[in-house]
């Protein structure tokens, strides 16, 4: 399964999590002001309450008020506010305009108890509305009682229609808030990685060669990692300095007993055992050719995905002329050289004057009067041409090239690990070698390297 970024999955923990918490805010804000508005309603009509029973003229026969009420919806049919007066001995009553030709009759007596009872009740549009009831007493001018059912109702519609507004109006508000919290979220989120973002930057420097170790200035959280970066780096190149190390002592101290042996060689022939001192010198001649095999081996550079060099091709190769022209078979060639300065290679210098000086050197050996070296970029890689005006070589022969111990000059002093070398170096750089017949005559070398731009 492949891996979700680090990134969105944060993101996504965080806009879960502040979705969650704005939905029970919502609900939370929500059920607040249902209740604050609820409140207010029954505060308002208590009042009202209060102000109708004060207004009760008791002394006539149908109960009315002394004057309307304050609220002009009681004047308005349906106007979403009722009251209504029953004389409990006559069962004459009086009602607000409000309610038009509608009464209220209930039919629940415990409401009648004396008791103020706050209660929900249908008005006379049918429509859920909230009541406040109660039987009172008031004392007439003769000083008899009289009772009267007082009811007060309020239409609940429109505290429906407030609390549906508000929740409209919320969730378009926490709608907004959701989103500019999760912008908010995503760059807190992209400003904690950042550091992450320069970690990868400081290895893509050390894999091009521009750094060989990571900053220091990281914060603190992700130090641990650097510091294990830097030291899996340390320990690499202190192995890699070990291992040559040890490679070439060996092979030092294995030249000196040969050196010992091949001493040896004329003692054997002196004493007339000439076949055995010539299977001696034979063995010691291959020994000391492996082992300078295995000495200029562990010269080389080791690669690995955190190396890239960027070495200029030209340069080397003027080099490794200029060097050869100080050389008798050198001197007398004439080097024709048709190379961009500006085109460089990924392989560590070190190797690729070896490499160079090794493809050169063998074309000088062979060569009449001219070399020819060219260059030219094909895709990622440099192809560098090497190409001699000598005799040439047989196709059987080309097909051997490069192979170790092989020498195509069987009375040549080479020991014939020279162009093995080559192949070599140009694997572990990953790159390839081509032999072939070339058009001046001579052997043709290709060398492919990867281009460093």
């Amino acid at each position: 399964m492949k891996p979700t970024s680090l990134r969105l999955r944060l993101f996504a923990a965080s806009a879960t999590s502040i979705i969650i918490a704005l939905f029970i805010a919502g609900l939370a804000i929500s059920a607040l002001f249902a209740a604050h508005v609820e409140s207010t309603l029954k505060d308002n009509l208590s009042n009202q309450f209060d102000r109708l029973v004060a207004l009760i003229d008791p002394e006539i026969e149908t109960p009315t008020l002394k004057s309307p009420l304050a609220d002009p919806r009681f004047a308005i049919p349906y106007g979403e506010v009722y009251w209504q007066i029953t004389d409990v001995k006559t069962g004459t009553r009086s009602r607000s305009r409000s309610m038009w030709d509608e009464e209220f009759n209930l039919e629940d007596k415990n409401l009648f108890d004396g008791k103020l009872h706050i209660t929900n009740i249908l008005d006379p549009e049918g429509t859920l509305a909230i009541a406040y009831i109660q039987r009172l007493q008031f004392e007439k001018n003769d000083g008899s009682f009289r009772e009267l059912d007082v009811i007060l109702a309020e239409d609940l519609n429109h505290f429906y229609k407030a609390n549906k507004k508000f929740r409209v109006d919320l969730l378009q508000s926490l709608a907004i808030l959701a989103t500019a919290l999760s912008l908010a979220a995503w760059a807190q989120i992209t400003l904690g990685l950042s550091p992450l973002s320069a970690i990868k930057r400081d290895i893509i420097a050390i894999r091009t060669g521009s750094k060989n170790r990571m900053a220091k200035n990281y914060p603190p959280e992700v130090m641990p990692l650097v510091d294990e970066v830097n030291e899996l780096l340390d320990t690499q190149d202190k192995s890699i300095s070990f291992a040559r190390t040890r490679a070439s002592n060996l092979a030092h101290g294995l030249k000196t007993a040969l050196t010992v042996l091949n001493s040896e060689v004329d003692n054997i022939a002196k004493s007339g055992n000439k076949e055995s001192a010539e299977t001696v010198a034979k063995s010691t001649q291959e020994m000391s050719a492996i082992i300078d095999h295995q000495l200029r081996l562990s010269r080389l550079k080791t690669r690995s995905r955190a190396n890239h060099f960027n070495t200029p091709l030209l340069k080397q190769v003027k080099s490794v002329i200029n060097t050869l022209k100080r050389t008798p078979q050198g001197a007398e060639v004439n080097w024709h050289v048709e190379i961009d300065e500006n085109y460089s290679v990924d392989i560590d210098k070190p190797d690729l004057l070896e490499l160079l000086g090794i493809i050169i050197e063998n074309a000088t050996q062979w060569a009449k009067k001219n070399i020819y070296l060219s260059a030219n970029i094909s895709g990622a890689n440099i192809s560098l041409i090497i190409e001699d005006d000598g005799n040439g070589l047989s196709k059987e022969k080309i097909k051997i090239l490069g192979q170790r111990g092989v020498r195509i000059d069987s009375k040549g002093s080479g020991t014939g690990i020279g162009l093995s070398i080559a192949n070599e170096i140009v694997a572990m750089n990953n790159g390839e070698i081509k032999f072939s017949q070339s058009q001046k005559n001579g052997l043709k070398v290709e060398i492919i390297l990867p281009f460093s731009a």
